[in-house]
């Protein structure tokens, strides 16, 4: 059997005879062959065929290269060759290029700004740099069929994980305990800060930059304390502070700072302004309890940071074996543990509760992963319409450019040079836009950032977002020119010199579907806008069941001002200017937990309800001027034991009178799970309120209890004082005076009603106010494709004109004549649109429990305004051709 021949790669010879030229072919591959086989016979197989490789390259040289193959690889020529055209072109077109640059920069701009807030969004809390790494444990607990999701979990769970499970590389455990008095000892003026308490590898798992200080041991010895620049220059007026002591008020040792934190970026979901060292407290004998045999309380945030390659659902699993091996729950409950990655606590936490903190302290701030997708889509339909627009323009202007291809081909330019030739033009104007809208963005972006709360930065931001705008600008450039390219590139070139007009049925079917796209886009987005301003207005005005104006809410910090309140409420209702005074343990809007418990009528064999509860005064009706319904008001102390409902609470426990019934509430929760009372409390129920908005509208009213300031469940936290609307800054004034005077070592801290109830919105509001611009910036881009649709139009039609005005026809019927046809486009559009927005509308209202119903006259306004924008932007062009002088364009037949 003969042995088969060897032979060098295929791909590297096909490569060769591709561009050889063929009349040397022949003799330089029988040489190669002939060296390849003696090569062969010499040194082997391998080292032959990595030789004959390094021959065909070095081959690969002028005078082999066909002359054929030659042309086309001539990149740089052609490149420039594109360049001197475009740039020619741009220059001898200047209305034409002004339109297509300035709708390109609308568009990129939009597009930049969006994105850049998109991109912060998607980013929280990823620039630790193990933060793929970095997990949040979060449990999972059923009890009795009452199922509630926490982010926190025991001591031992932290502790112990690191040690008993491989795939765990170090945990740390956080508290935040609540607001308090920091002090320094030398100049002492009190500062309320939420302090929080972290163990000494806080600062090991997470990234937080230190100006000052070791991270390894800032956190490790007993009394010790970082705070962050702005903390340090509130307190002592410069952030050079290490080793100075601070006094924090629920200890009775002063704290050393061992560091300095730099200030947290806006996208990072921890807001601390102080971390104690959690060693500080383990010769407390409350802590010594809990590192001993705390396995399944809900007292501490804990993350732990994986080895690379981990499972978390395998490690979630081995955590809840870890804390039943050593912990045996209640009867008729069942928990479990789960592994939340970091980068998903931003927009990943609904449901989830914020555990391991003081109900004082606000919880992590969370996005909204349905904004997000809108604005994405936003940003890319802007972009795209602004694509739209440079391919409607260019078309309008193809007339003029079709005797100039016609050359191009004649003298031998072929259909790819063309199509090149346009697409560089396109990315030329692209690239153009691209700068022009750098430096926009840059001048606008502190504006922007004041707006949307934000520290957005372009020349900071990751160089991921780079990678996708740029990408995003490259493929835009290539949609905006491949229409016109393809169009204009495949027209004959005896066509094109004899002057053929541009009159393609299936181009114009395209042109006209473009500006439909469009103006369905921008329609949308003025509904969208529109029922946004509605529902933000609506939210800010809408009856509230109470009267949130003029009214100063003042925080109670410190026991002497809660169990005098008597006496301070008598103080306050003797300035003049004061109309009413009450104390309550929460306020409608409130930005700090609301406590729920487990309620009943007593005797019922019914499940137990879950219903908010206040803690309120005799005054409290009178001063949020909220209606009775039925039965009385709170009187004096005996009514300790007496309970007022709101109409839902009563439904709930089939109360329809208020008669002194007897209800049982068995348990209470501060916000995680539920805590069964040492002795049930059995209030009686004295009244029943008009329901009222105590939470966002977003939220359906919920059971609600008011009781007596002297009750078992929470005492008072707030006083609410009802001012006139004069002097408001003397009577503050006054009212700090007694606060002071009661209360001397923590500072006047107060706000207005009316604006705690606005935060809840504020962020719609921005929304709102994003979400127009975008529309306003689309329906602009919109309108210049409009524009060169019509110039297009009125190009083709220019002779007909001339003849129709010889034959008597009007300016005004001409002028009909010319619009009428766009007007039809938009009419299209509007009946596209108006289903599309009606369904995204009612969707987005779904989200809240109180919402407008968007109304017929929406959609007849956004079709008019858009009706109307393209009736201006049609007429310019149409009246311009309508008055034009016939003779001038009949003069050439």
């Amino acid at each position: 059997m003969n042995k088969p021949v060897a032979r060098p790669s295929r791909f590297f010879l096909k490569f060769f005879r591709w561009y050889c030229d063929p009349e040397m072919q022949g003799y330089i591959e029988g040489d190669l062959m002939e060296a390849y086989h003696r090569r062969l016979e010499q040194y082997g197989k391998r080292k032959a065929d990595v030789q004959f490789i390094v021959d065909v390259l070095l081959l690969f040289r002028p005078g082999i290269i066909s002359s054929k193959k030659r042309y086309h690889l001539n990149g740089s020529y052609m490149i420039r060759s594109y360049f001197k055209t475009g740039w020619r072109n741009l220059l001898r077109s200047k209305l034409h290029s002004t339109l297509n640059i300035v709708g390109l920069t609308f568009g990129i701009v939009c597009f930049l700004l969006i994105g850049l807030y998109v991109f912060d969004e998607l980013t929280f809390d990823q620039h630790h740099v193990n933060a793929e790494r970095i997990y949040r444990v979060v449990e999972h607990k059923d009890v009795r069929g009452e199922a509630t999701i926490i982010a926190a979990a025991g001591y031992k769970l932290a502790e112990e994980s690191k040690h008993s499970i491989p795939e765990v590389e170090t945990t740390t455990r956080m508290i935040r305990t609540g607001r308090a008095n920091l002090v320094d000892p030398e100049n002492p003026v009190p500062f309320q800060e939420t302090v929080t308490i972290a163990d000494e590898h806080f600062l090991e798992i997470f990234d937080f930059p230190l100006i000052e200080g070791d991270r390894r041991t800032a956190l490790k010895e007993p009394a010790s304390i970082i705070i962050n620049e702005d903390l340090a220059l509130r307190i002592f007026g410069r952030t050079d502070v290490m080793g100075k002591s601070l006094q924090f008020s629920h200890l009775p040792f002063p704290l050393k700072i061992t560091g300095i934190l730099k200030e947290h970026p806006r996208n990072s979901s921890f807001n601390f302004s102080s971390v104690m060292s959690e060693s500080s407290f383990y010769n407390a004998d409350f802590f010594k309890e809990t590192m001993t045999s705390d396995w399944a309380s809900n007292g501490f945030t804990v993350y732990a940071l994986l080895r690379p390659h981990s499972n978390p659902d395998s490690v979630s699993k081995k955590m809840t074996r870890l804390v039943l091996s050593n912990f045996t729950p209640e009867t008729g409950t069942k928990f479990s543990y789960r592994l939340q990655p970091l980068k998903d606590l931003h927009l990943k936490s609904a449901n989830i509760f914020d555990g391991a903190r003081n109900t004082n302290v606000e919880s992590i701030p969370q996005g909204n992963p349905l904004y997000i997708t809108i604005f994405s889509f936003t940003a890319l339909f802007v972009l795209l319409i602004a694509a739209i627009n440079y391919t409607n323009l260019t078309t309008a202007r193809a007339s003029s450019r079709v005797k100039e291809i016609g050359v191009r081909k004649v003298i031998g330019a072929m259909r790819s040079n063309l199509i090149g030739q346009f697409l560089f033009e396109s990315w030329l104007t692209t690239a153009i836009a691209f700068v022009v809208a750098i430096g926009v963005v840059h001048v606008v972006l502190p504006l922007f950032n004041q707006f949307a709360n934000k520290q957005l930065s372009l020349f900071s931001v990751d160089y991921h977002f780079w990678i996708y705008a740029l990408a995003a600008i490259v493929v835009i450039g290539f949609l905006s020119g491949s229409y016109s390219a393809l169009l204009l590139s495949r027209l004959k070139p005896v066509s094109l010199l004899k002057g053929l007009k541009l009159q393609s049925t299936g181009a114009l079917s395209v042109r006209t579907g473009l500006v439909v796209f469009q103006f369905t886009i921008s329609v949308v987005m003025i509904i969208g806008t529109l029922v946004l301003l509605l529902q933000v207005r609506y939210l800010n005005h809408t009856d509230l069941g109470f009267n949130k104006d003029l009214m100063v809410v003042i925080d109670v910090n410190t026991g002497k001002a809660r169990s005098n309140f008597e006496t301070i409420k008598d103080q306050m209702s003797k300035i003049a200017s004061v109309k009413n005074v009450s104390v309550t343990s929460r306020v409608p809007g409130e930005w700090k937990s609301l406590r729920t418990v487990k309620v009943r009528s007593e005797g019922s064999t019914d499940e137990l309800g879950i219903s908010y509860l206040f803690g309120t005064d005799k005054d409290f009706m009178k001063t949020f001027e909220v209606t009775l319904l039925r039965g009385r008001n709170f009187r004096e102390a005996y009514d300790s034991s007496s309970i007022i409902v709101n109409e839902t609470a009563a439904r709930m426990l089939n109360i329809t009178e208020a008669s002194e019934q007897t209800v049982e509430i068995p348990a209470l929760s501060r916000g995680g799970s539920f805590e069964t009372l040492d002795v049930p409390f059995k209030p009686r129920v004295i009244g029943i309120v008009k329901d009222f908005h105590f939470q966002s509208l977003r939220d359906k009213i919920q059971p609600l209890i008011l009781a007596y300031n002297h009750n078992p469940i929470h005492v008072i936290d707030y006083y609410s004082v009802r001012i006139a609307p004069v002097d408001i800054p003397g009577t503050l004034n006054k009212l700090k005076a007694i606060m002071v005077s009661n209360d001397v070592d923590d500072p006047f801290e107060y706000h207005f009603l009316d604006d705690q109830l606005a935060l809840f919105y504020v962020e719609d509001a921005r929304r709102q106010t994003l979400l127009g611009w975008a529309a306003l910036a689309t329906i602009f881009i919109a309108c210049l494709g409009l524009f060169g649709l019509a110039t297009y139009s009125t190009e083709q039609r220019v002779k007909e004109i001339g003849v129709r005005k010889v034959l008597g026809a009007s300016v005004v019927g001409l002028v009909s004549l010319l619009s009428r046809d766009f007007l039809k486009l938009v009419l299209i559009a509007n009946g596209i649109a108006f289903p599309i927005a009606w369904w995204a509308t009612n969707r987005w209202l779904q989200e809240y429990a109180y919402h407008i119903e968007v109304g017929w006259w929406v959609f007849v306004l956004a079709g008019a305004l858009a009706m109307g924008i393209a009736l201006l932007t049609i007429s310019y062009q149409a009246i311009t051709t309508a008055i034009a002088n016939p003779v001038n364009s009949l003069r050439s037949e």
